[in-house]
């Protein structure tokens, strides 16, 4: 008897455990730019899992992994200045009415890769970068709503806004002659805009 009873009490725990932790898969549509640039907003993709810890019915905390296609598009050399992360948001979440729910917080950026495309405008010709022009880390600040249906699906959209300079102080490039050419930074501080569009199911 004594066995069952603990078993049931064990069983019991864990349920209530359970039900303070959701977990989701998203994937959805990146518009990424940088600061003090021509660029226009680049298109690309976003996808990865979360962990919620739901403190309360209200108030719960969230933390994730996605891997977001960021950067910039300039127009003037005809090509796109990618830069992939690896993002790990740690957000505060409250949830306004029944599924509607609005977060933020802080973001870690950890760069994934960085795509060197050639330049194929009248004053770069056929110019590239060479050198990695982006820092390895960046640090944003993530603000947003989303809603959960009762099926489990739920769609969400927000803007992480770049607090730290994601450029180096200088980087190289191939000229029009074959050499490798420096090139200085500009002294402006260039941050990662994101405005994110997802949609997910949480279990």
């Amino acid at each position: 008897m004594k066995k069952i009873v603990c078993l049931l009490l064990l069983l019991t725990s864990f349920q209530i455990n359970a039900q303070t932790f959701r977990y989701a898969a998203r994937a959805g549509l990146n518009l990424a730019d940088k600061t003090n640039t021509s660029g226009t907003f680049k298109p690309g993709l976003n996808f990865g899992v979360s962990a919620e810890y739901l403190l309360t019915p209200l108030f719960s905390a969230e933390a994730g992994l996605y891997y977001s296609m960021q950067g910039s598009k300039f127009k003037f050399a005809n090509t796109d200045l990618e830069h992939n992360y690896l993002n790990i948001p740690v957000l505060a979440k409250y949830y306004v009415d029944r599924g509607l729910s609005l977060f933020a917080g802080p973001q870690l950026g950890i760069k994934a890769n960085v795509n060197k495309q050639a330049f194929g405008s009248k004053d770069f010709e056929k110019e590239r970068v060479e050198g990695d022009m982006v820092k390895p880390f960046d640090l944003s600040a993530v603000i947003g709503a989303g809603y959960l249906l009762e099926n489990g699906f739920f769609v969400s959209a927000n803007i992480n806004a770049g607090l730290t300079n994601t450029a180096k102080s200088q980087f190289s490039y191939y000229n029009n002659n074959g050499k490798i050419t420096s090139h200085a930074t500009d002294k402006k501080s260039f941050k990662n805009i994101v405005i994110q569009f997802n949609f997910g199911y949480c279990f």
